[in-house]
């Protein structure tokens, strides 16, 4: 988050983007009310691992005007016109969340150019929008308050946290939310996330317009190797868009993780993450 971010002139428009370590080169595709600084967060772990992370704004988010795309499929191209800009035949998709459809737009487009794919609790297919929670969540006063709240009160505050974005019972939730309290550092992505997250101000132009009604991306023309993770209680994006993607890549690989839409953060921290670095480094 330290990072300077820079804006490049692309076919598409303008595009603002950072990027973060050496090594191979990773496209670090942000979620909703994110951005560049979101992008390196949810990829520090890909840096750690010798990665070098370029994580753009989509349109809407931050230094990238909207006009630079408003559909998922004019994402897409803005992120192929990007690469053109940085000099890239091909590169490492990762996609996180309402960054999904741009991901999966990216690599059904302009398949040359996606070496390989991994989408975490990806949006495949439209699905219910949460108006009144997303109206409260873009606010840097909800952020802040989440951020204070794992701090000082860790346990209840992931108890409530599991039950937003997860399905599971309280019980279920609260057992859960003792155990990874006791971890320390646990909630440190979860953190960092949130505090990518503030200055929502310059962000909702691109939330508001991820909400809009789209058409799911032609899958069957993605010919890259395909790792799809997803929470199993995930209620934000419900487990019915890693299904969809599943049965529409030929040869895709769906890894489920137990947890909610933060399962990939939390619950299950210390195997996903870690199996994605793994599955990356195989060239079998």
């Amino acid at each position: 988050m330290a990072e300077t971010p820079r804006t490049v002139s692309t076919a598409s428009g303008l595009v603002e983007y950072a990027e973060r370590g050496r090594g191979e080169p990773i496209l670090a595709i942000h979620g909703t009310l994110g951005g560049w600084d979101q992008g390196l967060v949810a990829a520090e772990f890909l840096r750690v691992n010798g990665f070098r992370i370029i994580a753009p704004s989509r349109p809407g988010y931050l230094g990238t005007p909207l006009s630079t795309g408003r559909t998922f499929a004019q994402q897409a191209d803005a992120l192929a016109a990007l690469l053109d800009a940085l000099g890239m035949d091909s590169i490492i998709v990762f996609a996180v969340s309402g960054g999904g459809p741009a991901g999966y737009e990216l690599a059904a487009r302009h398949p040359g150019r996606v070496a390989k794919l991994v989408q975490v609790d990806g949006v495949c297919i439209p699905g219910p929008i949460p108006a009144v929670a997303t109206q409260v969540a873009a606010r840097d006063t909800f952020a802040r308050a989440q951020i204070w709240l794992l701090t000082h009160a860790t346990r209840p505050t992931l108890t409530a946290l599991f039950r937003l974005v997860g399905t599971e019972t309280k019980a279920a939730a609260s057992d859960r939310a003792t155990t990874l309290a006791a971890i320390p550092g646990r909630t440190a992505t979860l953190e960092a996330t949130l505090r990518a997250s503030l200055g929502a101000a310059r962000r909702r132009q691109g939330m508001r317009n991820d909400f809009t009604t789209f058409t799911p991306a032609p899958l069957d023309r993605i010919t890259c190797p395909t790792l799809i993770l997803h929470g199993r209680s995930d209620k934000n994006v419900p487990p019915a868009s890693a299904e969809y993607a599943h049965a529409h890549i030929t040869g895709s690989e769906l890894y489920w993780m137990d947890g909610s839409h933060v399962a990939f953060a939390l619950e299950a921290a210390d195997t996903a993450p870690a199996y994605v670095v793994n599955w990356l480094r195989d060239d079998g």
